[in-house]
């Protein structure tokens, strides 16, 4: 055999498994189709004089997973988005968050309520609960923000899944950003790894006496974590032989996997508030935030149906440069990057959500198949869509491995 486990998938998820078994003392052997490891995670050294995300990019909640890693590596943190330092576009002036939301308040909070009661009661999805209590106006517009930020849409959002997610509680607590780049936490999880890049994995075989994973060549194992995104497993990337069963492929065909686009722009001076962490800019062009306060660097973060109406002409540069026109005072664009993970191969969508319903597919998905086991953000339900949920499920999947498969 090439090695006792295979894993496919270099990104958080693939890395983190692989890291555990190998401490276990097995013998792994890592697949990554990209030219890179990190998957979703990837961080730019080359746009500007400081690392920027052009994936995964907030640390939420000392305590998760990532928030662990970040400080077993003693990695720097520099706080992100709060409210407090928030802004909105609205009237056609940029006016400050906080006092700007507070006549929502009660509305929003007796709907976040309403979500936590949700567990018990038939499902139903964020805008049906939304419509319900009549929420319109600034409340209607926050709401949708909460949607866009887990790559969904009100209409297409579980409220069993938000009651999951809050009742963790996991991603809490102030927003962090790594000061010298999330890359650190991969590069440190892929010590010691075996990594075969630019390999794309085809086909994977398994039977009772193990697995033959199907790349640039066979290679046999004991087990294999697959750790493909699920927009590829959608698209289907990679042939399983025999197939997935029925419920394993109904739960990659509803769980959702919208696109999520990046546009980073770099003018020559700032011209934003100095206070300012984030925008909320409006309909179409949701959130940008400055990656660094004191830096000319401003990140719009599109997802959903919104990120794919991006690509059509005049692009995604011009349309968020459009909503900001009016608020420039003259700055410059120097240089900028799209980043559109919807049209990525190997991600194929930017992070998994659930529709109404679908909140206990996660678990179908994460469930092993004999010597074949599953991990990545999608087949977590404490985090989904998040660094901590990948490394929390490659960790998962490695101790599943293990119960199984002995040194």
């Amino acid at each position: 055999m090439d090695a006792d486990v295979i894993v496919v998938g270099a990104g958080a998820a693939g890395l983190a498994a692989a890291r555990r078994l190998g401490t276990a003392g097995l013998e792994v052997l890592v697949l990554e189709a990209r030219w890179r490891i990190g998957g979703r995670v990837h961080t730019d050294r080359g746009f500007t004089r400081f690392p920027v995300e052009r994936g995964a990019e907030l640390l939420q909640g000392a305590e998760s997973p990532l928030g662990q890693l970040a400080k077993e590596i003693g990695a720097r943190q520099t706080p992100a988005m709060t409210m407090r330092r928030g802004r909105v576009l609205d009237g056609g002036r940029m006016r400050g968050l906080l006092p700007w939301t507070l006549p929502a308040v009660p509305k929003l909070a007796a709907v976040m309520l309403a979500v936590r009661r949700a567990p018990g009661k038939p499902d139903e999805s964020f805008a049906e609960l939304l419509a319900r209590r009549n929420v319109d106006g600034r409340a209607l517009r926050m709401a949708d923000a909460i949607a866009h930020d887990v790559c969904s849409t009100p209409s297409d959002l579980s409220v069993h899944e938000m009651a999951a997610v809050m009742g963790g509680a996991e991603e809490s607590g102030g927003q962090q950003r790594l000061r010298d780049g999330l890359d650190q936490v991969i590069d440190y999880l892929a010590q010691d790894c075996v990594i075969e890049l630019n390999n794309p994995v085809k086909v994977i075989r398994h039977s009772a006496d193990g697995v033959t994973v199907e790349a640039d060549r066979a290679y046999t194992a004991r087990a294999v974590v697959v750790t493909i995104p699920l927009g590829v497993l959608k698209a289907g990337g990679t042939e399983f032989a025999p197939e997935l069963p029925a419920a394993k492929q109904h739960a990659i065909e509803e769980l959702r996997m919208y696109s999520a686009t990046k546009v980073i722009l770099h003018f020559d001076r700032v011209w934003w508030p100095d206070s300012m962490s984030y925008l909320l800019a409006d309909p179409d062009i949701p959130v940008l935030w400055p990656p660094r306060p004191t830096e000319p660097v401003l990140t719009a973060f599109v997802t959903g149906p919104r990120s794919d109406a991006l690509r059509p002409p005049p692009g995604p540069v011009a349309r968020v440069l459009d909503v900001l026109r009016p608020h420039l005072n003259g700055a410059e664009l120097v240089d900028s990057q799209v980043v559109d993970w919807g049209v990525d191969p190997w991600s194929r969508g930017g992070y998994s959500s659930a529709a109404p319903g679908g909140t206990q597919l996660r678990d179908v998905l994460a469930a092993p198949l004999g010597p074949v086991y599953f991990a990545g953000e999608a087949t977590d339900r404490t985090s989904p869509g998040t660094v901590s949920g990948a490394l929390r499920s490659g960790t998962r999947a490695a101790e599943e491995v293990l119960r199984s498969v002995s040194p």
